[in-house]
């Protein structure tokens, strides 16, 4: 993949970066005389031997001069005025991400039956900066059953799985090492009635690097079939197939939730070896795993996926005056920060028959989109502002206009929440807002994911204005990176375009293929890596959005190798020592952080080279760091010589591991 590609050239020139900041224009008195130069042959083609005496000459050159400080003051706005600008031409701050978690019901019904726990039933967390709502996403009929038994069946022979408090006491195969067909995982319930008429479970999977997606081309790669797995209800001395009406972990290749549709006598059986209970069994039915095989580290009942936000329902917006404004309307809703994408409005029409105005047509319900350029007078379509709350319509040519009449636009629902403040830690959701019957405990056995803040005005900022070079097109390599961010549904922090990259051809390009290596948002010390649903979300954006045809984009995990950094730092005496190691260590870490790491702070940059001399020179940049006498580094567990660089294969990114710093001595000063 070194190889240049005839599409790549000349398509990734990044933008120059100034202070800090990304340029906006060229801020130099010869590109001014250049621009000037240029336009020349158009207005005075008479002009063809411009000499340096030429007073028309000596005009150009002063106003280069004249001009330079005029530019470079542009490229000096405040980050509020620069991304307040940015925002007019149609690029805007993201705005909150809402973290996600399963919550877990614990119900006591005097007969044993399910407790349906309706979708919006919301629960929080208390915080540092206050509570915490998280709102269920579905309905979940509880049970008041609980696991007593896990077994394993490897043809002949069945092997129990020990259960800890809560659930399984260690991670296991639930099909085997080495799974064949006719597997199988038994779990067995107890309980005075049988769950009816859905039962839910919850699997943690260890995580595995999902399968490459791929979208659009001209003729679609086929794609190996998924094995098959059956889930099966031991009904007395019989086994009766259970519906599956959801499966989110696609076969045991992700973590998530699983409900069935059982029946509603479901008598007590005994299975190939366990004690009588009412049995379900997770059966591998045929096919093939062509990774490795899945490893469940928790398995939970009555788990049902929650989101930080609340819901909002038939708010009528509030009218905002502001006579500078043309034809276009704006309002505001009354509750802040929007979640993107879950504003639904529905406009009332004009009258249609009499003239008191008794009777109207139906309500038509409006877009949300991220700008109103582009749209025509009959789009019904309009702009949110996510942090304020407004809302804002066409006018009647960019965008259709909202009917003339009172209260006759309404919010049928919004969902406001968000920020990083909602990944909260395993069993923070302690709180109970919707009061239900029976409903005695619920709780977040897992930590919440997911959560992010308004996106800082520098980063908009250097964002912005690779979009306006994108123009909402994907046509360099640097753009499908770039646009691969905006895919909705999708957890991405950074993505890369790399042209002919086809992990099924590893080594050589592939024409007509773009691969784009999607690395999601940090959390904790684990290396990020993305969903199966997050690759095929961007897969599907990028084909439908804004790839040209016959183009085939195929999403896949990025490459990390892990970095450790050992060095020997003097340190200043006079203060305190493990304050400045701390600082350093810091330093360092966020130096190569893949998201806010690399020389402006962008992510370290993909298939960047680890070098010597800038790791020693942020290490002095520490107050408190007085010299920096040996550094090593130790990539992927094999340590490197002293003061040497290691230069990382193509597009891969690094991980840091927590630097080692050994404080020695200051030598005798002369």
């Amino acid at each position: 993949m070194n190889e240049p590609v005839w599409w790549e050239r000349d398509s990734d020139e990044p933008a120059r970066i100034v202070g800090g900041r990304p340029e906006l224009v060229d801020a130099t008195r010869e590109s001014v005389r250049a621009g000037v130069r240029d336009r020349i042959p158009g207005y005075t083609p008479d002009w063809t031997n411009p000499d340096r005496q030429d007073a028309g000459v000596a005009l150009v050159r002063l106003f280069g001069t004249q001009a330079e400080p005029v530019l470079a003051r542009v490229n000096r706005l405040p980050d509020k005025l620069l991304a307040e600008h940015l925002r007019v031409v149609g690029v805007r701050r993201r705005p909150a991400g809402a973290a996600a978690t399963q919550l877990e019901f614990t119900v006591t019904p005097p007969d044993g039956a399910s407790v349906l726990v309706p979708a919006g039933f919301q629960a929080a967390a208390t915080g540092p900066d206050g509570q915490v709502v998280f709102e269920t996403e579905r309905d979940l009929y509880a049970t008041p059953a609980r696991i007593a038994a896990l077994a394993v069946q490897r043809a002949e022979s069945v092997e129990p799985v020990p259960l800890g408090p809560a659930g399984p006491g260690r991670p296991f195969a639930p099909l085997g090492e080495e799974p064949v067909p006719g597997n199988a995982l038994w779990i067995g319930l107890s309980g005075p009635a049988s769950p009816y008429p859905a039962l839910s479970l919850g699997f943690v999977v260890d995580a595995v690097p999902p399968a490459p997606a791929s979208a659009g081309g001209l003729t679609p790669l086929p794609e190996p079939p998924a094995p098959a797995l059956r889930w099966d209800v031991l009904d007395g001395g019989r086994v009766v197939a259970a519906e599956v009406l959801r499966d989110e972990t696609a076969g045991l290749r992700a973590s998530g939730t699983v409900e069935l549709r059982v029946p509603r006598t479901w008598e007590p059986g005994t299975p190939p070896a366990g004690p009588v209970l009412r049995w379900l069994r997770l059966r591998f039915a045929h096919g093939s795993l062509a990774r490795q095989a899945p490893v469940v580290t928790g398995l939970r009942l009555n788990l049902v996926p929650a989101t930080a936000a609340r819901t909002i329902t038939d708010e009528p917006p509030q009218p905002i005056q502001d006579r500078t404004v043309s034809a276009a309307r704006r309002m505001r809703l009354s509750q802040v920060p929007i979640l993107a994408g879950s504003v639904v409005i529905e406009v009332d029409n004009d009258p249609v028959s009499d003239v008191f105005g008794t009777v109207t047509g139906p309500a038509a319900r409006w877009r949300e989109v991220a700008t109103l350029s582009g749209f025509g007078p009959l789009d019904r379509v309009f702009v949110v502002d996510h942090a304020t709350g407004e809302l804002t319509f066409g006018d009647g040519v960019v965008g259709a206009a909202v009917p003339p009449g009172f209260r006759n636009v309404r919010a049928v629902r919004y969902r406001v929440g968000g920020g990083s403040a909602g990944a909260v830690n395993a069993g923070a959701v302690t709180s109970v807002i919707t009061a239900l019957p029976f409903v005695t405990r619920v709780t977040n056995p897992f930590p919440a994911t997911g959560g992010t803040d308004p996106e800082p005005d520098p980063d908009a900022i250097r964002r912005g204005t690779a979009e306006l070079r994108a123009r909402g097109r994907a046509v360099a390599p640097a753009d499908y990176g770039l646009l691969a961010t905006e895919a909705p549904g999708a957890l991405v922090a950074r993505a890369h375009g790399v042209p002919g990259l086809h992990p099924g051809f590893p080594g050589r390009p592939v024409p007509g293929v773009v691969g784009v290596l999607v690395v999601p948002p940090p959390e904790g010390d684990a290396v990020p890596v993305p969903t199966a649903d997050t690759l095929r979300a961007v897969a599907d954006h990028l084909t439908r959005t804004v790839a040209p045809a016959g183009v085939t984009v195929v999403t896949a995990p990025a490459e990390f190798r892990s970095v450790a950094v050992e060095a020997r730092v003097t340190l200043d005496p006079d203060r305190e020592r493990a304050e400045v190691l701390t600082r350093a260590a810091d330093a360092l870490t966020t130096y190569l952080d893949p998201v806010r790491g690399g020389e402006e702070g962008a992510g370290w940059p993909f298939g960047g080279a680890l070098r010597h001399t800038p790791l020693v020179r942020r290490l002095l940049t520490v107050d408190g760091v007085l010299a920096v006498s040996a550094l090593v580094l130790t990539v992927d567990g094999l340590r490197l010589p002293p003061c040497a660089d290691h230069a990382l294969p193509p597009h891969a990114l690094v991980w840091p591991l927590r630097p080692l710093l050994i404080p020695v001595e200051e030598g005798p000063r002369p």
